[in-house]
């Protein structure tokens, strides 16, 4: 027993390392959440191991929420702002899709100088369905086998100082808060996907008493 406590540890430990392969389940997120996912919902994996294919890769916001007035969802976006900095080999930047409407005034000319700065309004806000909304949609390939890591940072003008956000309400911006937990954090994975199951954790453990 003692064996399977300590394996169990181990394991726990190593899923907070990494993004999992797990789904978002909009219902059971906090609010106002933002991650890097292989669907426009919000739900799918947040890493891949494919290489040589392309690869699409959505920022999703989840549950945006005025939690400074009750807690009332939004029903619409109408900017965001936030910076992806990548560690590791740069992958190939395919494409990039704003929503319609939406302009960038931030500096996402090269992605080969490790980041991409999105300070983006819209001219028609997008609607909040089933929870989420995609705020912009990438087209990536990998070519290296090495790791790479995305994470979110604060743009380098800050609406909301040291933070990203979102704005529904005209001059009236919320702060987002990462899916990892804090800025820095990888919120994406190339070509390493951890502990991906509950199946091959648990084959893990049996793994130790063979």
């Amino acid at each position: 027993m003692k064996k399977l406590i300590i394996a169990m540890s181990a394991i726990t430990a190593l899923s907070l390392l990494v993004p999992g392969a797990g789904f978002a389940q909009h219902e059971a997120s906090p609010n106002n959440i933002v991650g890097l996912y292989l669907n426009p919902d919000g739900t799918g994996a947040n890493c891949t191991v494919d290489i040589g294919a392309p690869v699409s890769v959505y920022l999703v916001l989840i549950n945006p929420t005025d939690v400074e007035n009750g807690d009332a969802p939004f029903a619409t976006i109408n900017a965001f702002e936030c910076m992806l900095n990548f560690v590791g080999p740069i992958p190939f930047l395919l494409g990039v899709t704003l929503p319609p409407t939406g302009t960038n005034d931030g500096d996402a000319s090269d992605i080969n100088n490790g980041f991409l700065e999105y300070i983006v309004g819209l001219d028609t806000p997008m609607d909040v369905t089933t929870g989420s909304v995609t705020l912009i949609s990438f087209q990536f390939i990998v070519t290296n086998p090495e790791v790479t890591e995305i994470a979110l940072a604060p743009t380098s003008t800050p609406s909301i100082p040291g933070a990203i956000a979102y704005q529904s309400v005209a001059d009236e911006f919320r702060t987002m808060l990462p899916a990892g937990g804090s800025l820095g954090v990888p919120l994406f994975v190339f070509n390493y996907c951890g502990l991906p199951t509950e199946e091959k954790c648990f084959g893990s453990v049996k793994a130790l008493y063979r």
